[in-house]
């Protein structure tokens, strides 16, 4: 979920953000208190780089983690490129019911820009049949409300946003670059879940080729 015209970019294991900065036992992690006990936190199962085309200017780090099992799988079909095996990578990654997300922005974004490219993910998620064309149309008109504290702030070089999905239920947080916590969201229902891995993971995403290459690393 980010601005248009980007590309994704893979991310060595050596310069992806560090998953020590999120323990496994994280009740008070930089002011946020999430249960992260369930995942595999000591890799990011998925990661990539957003980078703006014309001027190669870095967006934005994105690492996705999810529990062991649903790990497992992803590097095992890892082991195949062809389009087949990255249809299932996606299709794996995309269905699952346990994970974290987090965006690591590297330069200032405007509110405007990030929604434009939230609903240009959601747009593909809906296109690709992984959510209802409801729930598009209810992201697109809600979430400029859902976002608004950041109107006229913007978003920051180093905030992040995190996404921790659980079941059905999705859990927002963006933690600005000084530590406060800018939105605390919970949505509760499948779509909700779906629209945020379904957005990254979804044909054309901007994301979905450097996640996906990833994997193999």
């Amino acid at each position: 979920m980010m601005m248009t015209m980007t590309r994704s970019v893979l991310v060595a294991a050596a310069v992806t953000l560090s998953s020590a900065a999120l323990p496994r036992d994280a009740s008070a992690w930089q002011g946020v208190s999430f249960d992260l006990a369930s995942l595999a936190m000591d890799h990011s199962a998925m990661a990539t780089l957003l980078e703006k085309t014309i001027f190669k200017v870095d967006v934005a780090w994105l690492e996705i983690w999810f529990t062991p099992d649903v790990d497992a799988r992803i590097r095992a079909l890892a082991t195949g490129r062809g389009g087949a095996q990255q249809d299932s990578i996606a299709a794996v990654a995309t269905r699952a019911t346990d994970a974290l997300a987090r965006l690591h922005f590297e330069r200032n974004v405007s509110l405007g820009q990030f929604l434009d490219g939230l609903q240009d993910s959601a747009r593909r998620a809906r296109d690709a049949g992984i959510i209802s064309d409801s729930t598009y149309v209810d992201i697109v008109t809600s979430s400029p409300g859902w976002y608004s504290v950041l109107e006229e702030r913007g978003i920051h070089d180093g905030d992040e946003m995190l996404y921790r999905i659980r079941g059905d239920t999705l859990r927002t947080v963006v933690r600005g670059v000084d530590g406060e916590i800018l939105l605390d969201q919970t949505d509760v229902g499948p779509d909700r879940r779906l629209s945020v891995l379904g957005g990254y993971l979804a044909p054309g995403s901007d994301f979905r080729r450097g996640l996906i290459e990833s994997t193999g690393r």
